[in-house]
């Protein structure tokens, strides 16, 4: 009773420590929430609408890609450019899906499973798969390689393969998924595409017009002066003038948020010391290389190139190899000698009379159950000897869908390609192979049925080992150039003085005054994508720390920044600049000319400093004329000037003209409304396209962040 007594009588305190605990618990949960909606709303790639694109999206999108170039090139590593080629088109893929569903979505318009069955495996196969189901002997489509491609891939049960089978199987599944994807979204913009041209359809009048425009075609003289021909110091150019014109056509001058910058490259090449260490290490080996009998493991483990363990004809071999091989015996050494920044040496292994190529099949069948593989594998090469078909059994049978479709036709293939294709026990076996018989080839995962098909006649063939020590700078000289560098930045705290330091240290200042967050490439430097990530997260009049890409030291310094809306004026003046100068220019020459009073081409011409050309075959809708280039003022003009009249002067892009019609030529085509739609679609068909993007994009609010993450 005590004890109840004294919780009552502190009842209060207890409501207050109740309430702290209570108030703590939740705050301490709204704000793991708050961090939790923070850390997702900070995830944005980009932002299309209101919509975010996450960096899960976005790397989703680029191992698709990637995944897909690489099963299409056959390549396993893709280079550095083609890489930042699949990051933009990652990007450009995901924004453009976006705008195009907001699009489609406002009228009801998508792509039904019906739809895509039809495009996909149906009567009206898309040309993207087309392509890539084509018969080798034929070139054309051919739909049954499609459909066992189809069976193969999708009817193999997970777990039933291991090993390089297992991926391959996993990466042809991939592909066909993001085919479907591709090819769905494709089938998407092609409707809204298709919409937009039927919407646009001229009416009777406009063919009239269409064909009206270009039924007569000109031939005439002309002359012109340059605008170059007046010097830009003549021409006075106020900042009011500058204004206005920016201010008429500032909707142009859109941008993502920019920055200049000012950087210098400093390039890490060898030194002198770094060849001659480089002379004396292949110098010490070459005596092993002439006499050793185990040329791959010297090979492997001392050259920059590993050991080619194959024949080659000597019609591949061209310039100091060729002449070698051509007067040495075997075991005679070529070398060392520079070439390239490498020293090399070669040694004659073999020479040979024997086919170039031979032309081969294969069965592929797995190795995870080994007595039950090999016990098929009898069985298979049972059923061939007594004259079964090798092409239903590789459909029926073989992992290797690159080939099955194919009956297993491996095509032509050198001994480089088998060996680097693969493999070394795959390529003798093809070679040193007698006849059309059958044989075995067994590796880690699988084993092979093979039988050659084909023989190039035999060629004289040289097997020639290889050595090759690449020139790289030591660490002696990169450290030496890295201070070098690392020096001028210790005293650069500022861009003036990064600017002066720079200059005194002989580096070539180089200016970029337009970086965008898309951009990886800076000037030469085809990935600089850490440098342009610096500029976009460091304020003006940051200086960077030294970079290290592709064999050279970058530097550089934010000069400014442009945020993202309109470009300002101090960035568009060059342009508009140019385009006032020539509006004044033409005024000059124009008022000059017309106070001579001038009558003819000859007198224009001398008065223009120039000299008379002539134009042939320009109509009303003729866009570039041989010889000039896009004036539409002269395209305007010329049909509908009289013949053997000397013209005014003419404003034109480039300078000003004056011209005369020699002659005009009608077609005798009569009209034909329907060549006339037959060409404007034409026409529309190939703008639309590109356009409609264009549009939907200057139209949308689309946030680039990727330089906060890639």
């Amino acid at each position: 009773m005590a004890t109840l007594e004294k919780i009552r009588r502190r009842a209060g305190l207890l409501a207050v420590v109740i309430g702290f605990a209570l108030l703590a618990f939740i705050m301490g949960d709204l704000l793991s929430s708050g961090q939790t909606l923070f850390r997702m709303s900070a995830d944005k790639v980009a932002e299309v609408n209101g919509e975010r694109i996450t960096t899960g999206q976005y790397q989703d999108r680029v191992d698709e890609i990637t995944e897909a170039m690489k099963l299409q090139t056959g390549q396993s590593a893709l280079s550095n450019e083609m890489s930042i080629q699949i990051n933009q088109n990652a990007y450009e893929s995901l924004v453009s899906e976006i705008l195009i569903n907001d699009a489609t979505q406002k009228i009801g318009m998508t792509v039904s499973s019906e739809e895509l069955a039809d495009i996909l495996q149906g009567n009206n196969i898309s040309p993207m798969i087309q392509q890539l189901f084509r018969n080798p002997q034929t070139g054309e489509f051919d739909k049954s390689m499609l459909l066992n491609f189809l069976q193969n891939v999708l009817s193999i049960e997970e777990g039933a393969l291991g090993g390089a089978q297992a991926e391959q199987l996993a990466m042809y599944k991939n592909f066909w998924l993001y085919l479907e994807k591709t090819i769905k979204q494709q089938r998407l913009i092609d409707k809204y595409n298709g919409l937009l041209v039927k919407a646009i359809m001229p009416n009777k009048l406009d063919l009239q017009a269409a064909y009206d425009a270009g039924k007569e075609s000109v031939n005439f003289l002309y002359t012109v002066q340059p605008y170059s021909s007046i010097s830009d110091s003549s021409v006075t150019i106020g900042k009011a003038e500058l204004q206005k014109l920016y201010d008429s056509k500032k909707e142009l001058f859109k941008q993502d948020e920019t920055r200049e910058i000012k950087y210098f490259i400093v390039d890490i090449n060898p030194s002198a010391e770094d060849y001659k260490l480089t002379e004396e290490k292949i110098a010490e080996l070459k005596g092993e290389f002439s006499t050793t009998t185990d040329m791959a493991d010297l090979v492997n483990l001392n050259s920059d190139q590993p050991y080619l363990d194959a024949y080659v004809a000597e019609s591949d071999l061209d310039g100091d190899l060729l002449s070698f091989v051509k007067s040495a015996q075997v075991n005679d050494v070529k070398g060392p000698f520079l070439e390239n920044d490498s020293y090399k040496m070669y040694r004659l292994m073999g020479k040979i009379m024997a086919p170039d190529s031979v032309k081969a099949r294969h069965i592929v069948l797995p190795l995870q159950d080994e007595a039950n593989a090999l016990a098929l594998t009898d069985s298979l090469i049972n059923v061939l000897n007594n004259g079964g078909d090798f092409t239903a059994l590789a459909q029926e049978f073989s992992v290797d869908q690159s080939t099955a479709a194919k009956g297993g036709d491996l095509g032509w293939f050198t001994e480089v390609a088998a060996l680097n294709g693969i493999g070394q026990e795959f390529k003798n076996a093809c070679f040193s192979a007698k006849g059309n018989s059958y044989f075995t080839v067994r590796s880690d995962y699988v084993i092979q049925i093979v039988q050659v098909t084909g023989r190039t006649k035999d060629v004289p063939k040289v097997n020639v080992a290889a050595f090759v020590m690449d020139v790289l700078p030591s660490s002696e000289t990169f450290n030496s150039l890295y201070n070098e560098v690392n020096q001028c930045l210790a005293n650069s705290t500022d861009l003036e003085k990064f600017e002066t330091n720079a200059t005194e240290k002989g580096y070539q200042l180089l200016t970029d005054k337009s970086l965008t967050p898309s951009d990886y490439s800076l000037g030469t430097v085809r990935d600089a994508r850490q440098v342009i990530k610096w500029a976009f997260n460091n304020k003006k009049g940051s200086v960077s720390e030294i970079f290290e890409i592709d064999n050279k030291f970058i530097a550089a310094a934010v000069v400014n920044i442009y945020p993202r809306g309109y470009a300002s004026l101090e960035q568009v003046e060059p342009v508009l600049r140019e385009e006032l100068l020539s509006e004044k220019k033409s005024q000059i020459i124009i008022d000059d000319l017309k106070a001579k009073n001038l009558t003819s081409m000859d007198a224009y011409a001398q008065a223009m400093n120039s000299a008379i050309d002539t134009a042939k075959y320009v109509t009303f809708n003729t866009r570039r004329i041989t010889g000039i280039g896009e004036e539409p003022a002269l395209c305007g003009l010329v049909p509908y000037a009289a013949e053997n009249q000397v013209s005014s002067p003419v404003k034109g892009v480039n300078g000003v003209y004056v011209f005369s019609v020699l002659s005009k030529t009608a077609s005798d085509k009569p009209f034909d409304a329907k060549t006339e739609q037959a060409n404007i679609d034409n026409m529309t068909s190939y703008r639309i396209p590109y356009q409609t993007m264009e549009v939907l994009r200057r139209k949308a609010d689309v946030i680039d962040n990727r330089i906060a993450f890639f």
